[in-house]
């Protein structure tokens, strides 16, 4: 029988001197190799199991994870109550355990309630956390776009009277009408004839045709609701036609997604597109927080919430930017953003990251200065400097399109560190208003580079590799002071090395978990490996927005309080971290890192 069991943690240490030794006598320990089994689904439960050493996964029939245990953790309480194994338990490396057979389990639970109120208490949580699970999938989010969500789509000829078209709405219960022309399928809706008959003063025998719009925004049968509403947000319209096997089978209209999400997404929209006013725009952008406060608190998955926030954010930026440049400039120049907000990973407000591309001829003191009233517009809105100085309106970061292209070239012939940095940087970049055929020429320069500088990617890879990871040497968290920096140890090795590889490869896609499925397609990583780390980069944001949240709402605070986590979210935490560390690896081996 073991000498050195840990009485004094919990829930141990609630046992008394007799209950102590009942334990003792009747505890013993088990040994596993790497990807044995302890426990198979629908076993009965042995034991209790509590880990000395090593590592346990946890996993459901569908091979999905539910939860990781190292050191003094304890497993599997829900099935000792319930009497069979819900789930799969196999050891990731050589394993030890100290374990408790279930008979002497529920006598000592028996005998010490307060002994039997922690495993009560943990249960609980956990059928919570499964009732939470089951609920986000009849959230909005997941809601695909059925039959039952269409509006008729009646296709008429240009030609087609006014008066007939308004009598054939009516009759067939229709909000719009789809009108074929030369250059496609254009749409015609209620509220375009109302205009054109009672304002306009256009009489019965008017064709349609001039009064269609177009092109006609589209989404598949079967695509998620939410990709419908980002569509409207983006193109700012009320419908879109519905396809099946290519052809048009009926209209979705903002009324039925307003229905089943009342976030009032749609509408924020709407509020940032006809701000005609700094004042209005900056009453826009505070409710953003309470839209994203929202979603989480709702349960829906942070890269649908990315994705929302995102193209709000875009949004917001390209208004201020119409408000504050004249028209007649607009043309040439384009803002670009790079950071967290160039790969559409945003959520509360951070630093200012922007670039301005000048098309020849532009002035650059024009420019600086229409770039600091920008700034000191979004410092207004909430968003603080970039202490970095990445922010259009540094000499730097404002320059013409030929500046940008010659640094590139430089860049490649040089490589040095700062040049490298910059070089990262403008690989998230991401238009967001004026003349975006400046930034597609920038891109293409970025391409080029691959070509010509693959010698400095190494160099580049080597960030990624900078920070520790939290791990301790048994695989436990590593915190200083109860806190982790979720930021340097988990989300930046993700993000930096999706990033140099994606250059590498010359991928275009936009932001780190898009980047892992084109890496994961390519075969550059392993599946397994890129599905952990998608998981993992998706709950080291989860985390962190949650306690943000519960703080000051402060987008810079990257700090875990790691004694306010659920031990299932220690569990999952340790588990990306160890994908992190593994990801970590790779990149040392496909950049050749190993002896720097």
């Amino acid at each position: 029988m073991p000498e050195n069991f840990n009485f004094s943690s919990p829930p141990f240490d609630l046992l008394r001197p007799t209950e102590r030794a009942q334990l003792s006598e009747a505890l013993s320990v088990g040994y596993y190799a790497a990807g044995e089994t302890l426990l198979e689904a629908g076993a009965a439960v042995p034991c209790l199991f509590i880990m000395l050493k090593g590592v346990v996964e946890e996993r459901g029939e569908d091979g999905k994870l539910f939860a990781q245990y190292a050191g003094e953790d304890l497993f599997d309480i829900r099935g000792l109550f319930s009497g069979s194994s819900k789930h799969a338990y196999r050891a990731v490396e050589e394993s030890i355990t100290y374990e408790l057979p279930a008979s002497v389990f529920h006598q000592l639970c028996g005998a010490n309630s307060a002994f039997a109120r922690f495993f009560q208490a943990d249960l609980a949580a956990k059928r919570q956390l499964a009732r939470r699970e089951g609920q986000n999938l009849a959230e909005f989010i997941l809601t695909r776009i059925a039959r039952e969500h269409l509006l008729p789509a009646i296709e008429v000829s240009a030609d087609l009277p006014l008066g007939d078209a308004a009598r054939l709405q009516l009759s067939r219960g229709a909000d719009a009408l789809l009108v074929r022309q030369e250059s496609g399928l254009g749409i015609v809706t209620r509220t375009d004839l109302m205009r054109a008959h009672f304002r306009d003063g256009l009489a019965e025998e008017h064709a349609i045709g001039p009064l269609a719009h177009g092109p006609l925004a589209c989404v598949a049968l079967g695509d998620f609701l939410f990709d419908a509403m980002i569509l409207m947000t983006r193109q700012r319209i009320e419908r879109v036609a519905v396809q099946e096997d290519g052809e048009i089978i009926g209209l979705l209209h903002l009324t039925q997604v307003l229905s089943l999400f009342s976030t009032h997404s749609h509408v924020l929209a709407l509020r940032i597109a006809r701000a005609e006013t700094e004042e209005e725009l900056r009453a826009a952008a505070e409710t953003l927080h309470t839209l994203i406060a929202t979603l989480s608190g709702n349960g829906i998955r942070l890269r649908f919430i990315m994705q929302l926030v995102s193209t709000l954010n875009e949004q917001l930026l390209e208004r201020l930017f119409e408000l504050q440049v004249p028209l007649a400039l607009r043309s040439h120049c384009c803002l670009i953003v790079m950071g967290s907000e160039g790969r559409a990973e945003q959520l509360l407000k951070t630093d200012q990251d922007n670039a301005l591309i000048l098309a020849e001829g532009f002035p650059l003191e024009q420019g600086l200065a229409l770039m600091e009233r920008f700034s000191e517009a979004l410092l207004s809105f909430g968003y603080p400097p970039c202490p970095g100085g990445v922010m259009a309106s540094r000499p730097e970061w404002c320059k013409s399109l030929a500046a940008w292209q010659r640094e590139l070239t430089q860049t490649q012939l040089e490589g040095n560190p700062e040049q490298l940095l910059r070089l990262s940087i403008l690989a998230d970049a991401w238009p967001v208003a004026g003349n975006r055929q400046l930034f597609d020429a920038l891109r293409q320069g970025l391409n080029r580079f691959v070509e010509d500088g693959e010698r400095w990617l190494d160099d580049v890879a080597a960030a990624a590799l900078q920070f520790d990871t939290p791990l301790t040497f048994l695989g436990q968290l590593k915190t200083q002071e109860e806190r982790l920096d979720v930021k340097r140890g988990g989300i930046f090795p993700i993000v930096h090395g999706c990033r140099v590889l994606a250059l590498r490869e010359g991928l275009e896609a936009r932001g780190t978990l898009a980047r892992l499925e084109a890496l994961k397609a390519r075969g550059v990583l392993d599946e397994n490996l890129a599905d952990n780390l998608a998981e993992s980069f998706e709950l080291f944001l989860q985390l962190r927005l949650v306690q943000q949240l519960a703080g000051n709402r402060d987008g810079r605070e990257q700090g875990l309080d790691v004694t306010r986590l659920s031990r299932h979210e220690r569990d999952m935490l340790r588990f990306g971290l160890h994908a992190v560390k593994k990801f970590k690896q790779s990149l040392a081996r496909q950049f050749h890192l190993e002896t720097r």
